[in-house]
């Protein structure tokens, strides 16, 4: 209903306007320019809806040329074949002589009309073309979305099962070595759960609440963990801000994934996270074996590749993301602009 009314507001307007131009040629009587540019105006109208109700979709349909050309043409010719004939009973039968500003012959008549329907073929054209270019677009944009989505909700769903299992073996072999602090993996456990199952339906979750994700992430890898030097730092402050859920996750685990395992070599992982004039820095380290090195080469970072993604999708423009390798060391840095969000606390 919306949709018509801007129509019929479109029509109503160029109605007024063409009118106002009429009077430059018929002057000496309102109710025949008025005829005039009803005329003109309907028979624009006309041309406008044929071409963008029937020719252009038949056409989208079909994709045959040849027949866009006939049935445009076709449309054109028989728009001002009609129109002449009404004009012309029009001025025969008119009870007030017009007078032109200026002589004019029924092939005139024909010739000016002929120019109103291509005007309003050409308007149906570029309307139609541009309707549909943004429909396309907007689908894009909703696939792209419906993509990403997607993406999440697998990435929400697969806690890592090897990580689970790790965790759990972990949290057996505290019970009975030191249970309070068996207690405290499983709580540490449950929270992430409870994060992926409830914190991640949105596009964005609170920085804070990420943060104590990868936090609780982190510790519980560590606990199974030997000879290795391990740190995650947060510098700034995180309130006030928020993030694309899991954003970080992946960058985080893959960094454990192939964390080296040498006996004569110093292994070290190094999280830091530094918040600073509404730019997050994300800086992941960690020391490899080229066996490792060569695996993850082999399987493409199929991790990466997603956190590429839904960067190119949420921060367009808004992001770097870089990965490196210096001797031993494999890093990968993440800017990030970030802005003040109030978002409402699922607590």
């Amino acid at each position: 209903m919306r949709k018509i009314l801007v129509h019929i507001i479109f029509w109503i307007v160029f109605f007024l306007m063409w009118n106002q131009v009429m009077y430059f040629y018929i002057r000496n009587n309102l109710s025949n320019r008025l005829y005039f540019s009803a005329l003109d105006v309907s028979l624009i109208i006309l041309a406008f809806y044929g071409i963008f109700s029937f020719v252009l979709p038949d056409y989208f349909r079909r994709k045959k040329k040849v027949r866009l050309i006939i049935l445009s043409v076709s449309l054109i010719v028989l728009l001002t074949a009609t129109y002449t004939w009404c004009m012309k009973l029009f001025l025969n039968h008119m009870l007030i002589p017009i007078q032109f500003d200026f002589i004019w012959t029924y092939q005139d008549l024909q010739y000016n009309r002929f120019f109103i329907v291509l005007l309003g073929v050409l308007g149906g054209y570029f309307v139609k073309l541009a309707i549909d270019r943004l429909d396309a677009q907007r689908k894009l944009e909703s696939m792209e979305k419906e993509r990403s989505l997607a993406e999440l909700t697998y990435l929400k769903a697969q806690i890592n099962p090897h990580f689970l299992f790790n965790s759990l073996n972990t949290l057996y072999s505290q019970l009975d070595i030191a249970p309070s602090e068996a207690r405290h993996t499983l709580v540490s456990i449950s929270d992430l759960l409870r994060y992926q199952l409830y914190e991640c339906s949105t596009d964005f979750t609170p920085l804070t609440k990420e943060l104590d994700y990868l936090n609780n992430y982190f510790n519980i890898q560590q606990l199974r963990i030997e000879n290795c030097n391990a740190t995650f730092t947060v510098k700034g402050n995180p309130e006030q801000y928020a993030i694309a859920p899991l954003l970080m996750m992946p960058l985080v685990e893959n960094a454990f994934k192939y964390l080296s395992d040498s006996d004569v070599a110093e292994n070290r992982l190094a999280l830091s996270i530094v918040l600073r004039d509404d730019q997050l820095s994300f800086r992941c380290e960690n020391t490899f074996d080229s066996s490792s090195f060569t695996d993850r080469k082999a399987k493409k970072g199929i991790g990466l590749e997603n956190v590429k993604k839904r960067l190119e999708l949420l921060y367009q423009g808004r992001y770097q993301l870089q990965t490196t390798v210096d001797g031993r060391l494999y890093i990968v840095t993440l800017t990030l602009n970030l802005t003040h969000v109030e978002l409402p606390d699922h607590r």
